[in-house]
């Protein structure tokens, strides 16, 4: 009975909140899921009845930050001109990852990390970005817009662990002027 109760009170969403917060306090490999279970108050037992091992926790966690991403991406308001929009996403996805610097913390850990066999830089963030520019140019190829979108995404990360994880501050309207 209490087993069953247990299993029922535990929200994946609450293992995923958890390895966030663990990540951006530890780091990565110093995450255990003895430490998750631990802050969950679980046994092991009831955290591998929902998730196989710690990869799959992984897994779980780059999917939901990848949709939280998206969820924030799809507030910016289109617009016509085609350069104001990309600055608005990039503003939007910036200040994003400023607010949520847990899972900031997580993708910079994820995309260094031996966790998964393939790049964690999912498309899914840069999809929206790709649409516009799809859109308005003949010219450019698919992969190498995407592959430019990866370097560009790949800049954000670097410029916000710089300016947010180690000096501590956000961006100002001229530093994002200037991505």
């Amino acid at each position: 009975s209490f087993l069953i109760s247990e299993r029922i009170r535990m929200d994946k969403k609450d293992v995923i909140k958890i390895t966030l917060e663990l990540i951006k306090e530890k780091k990565l490999e110093k995450t255990s899921i003895g430490e998750i279970v631990k802050k969950l108050e679980l046994s092991p037992g009831i955290l591998y009845y929902h998730f196989r091992n710690k990869n799959e926790i992984y897994k779980e966690t780059v999917d939901y930050s990848h949709a939280k991403i998206i969820e924030n991406l799809n507030k910016v308001k289109a617009e016509r001109n085609i350069q104001s929009y990309l600055h608005s996403l990039t503003r939007s996805l910036i200040r994003f990852l400023e607010e949520r610097e847990e899972i900031l913390c997580f993708l910079l850990s994820m995309k260094c990390s031996y966790f998964f066999d393939k790049d964690p830089e999912s498309q899914d963030i840069l999809i929206k970005f790709k649409k516009i520019l799809m859109e308005r140019t003949d010219s450019m190829k698919e992969e190498k817009i995407l592959l430019k979108l990866s370097m560009f995404l790949g800049s954000i990360y670097e410029v916000l662990y710089m300016t947010k994880l180690v000096k501590k501050r956000n961006l100002n309207e001229e530093e994002i002027e200037e991505i």
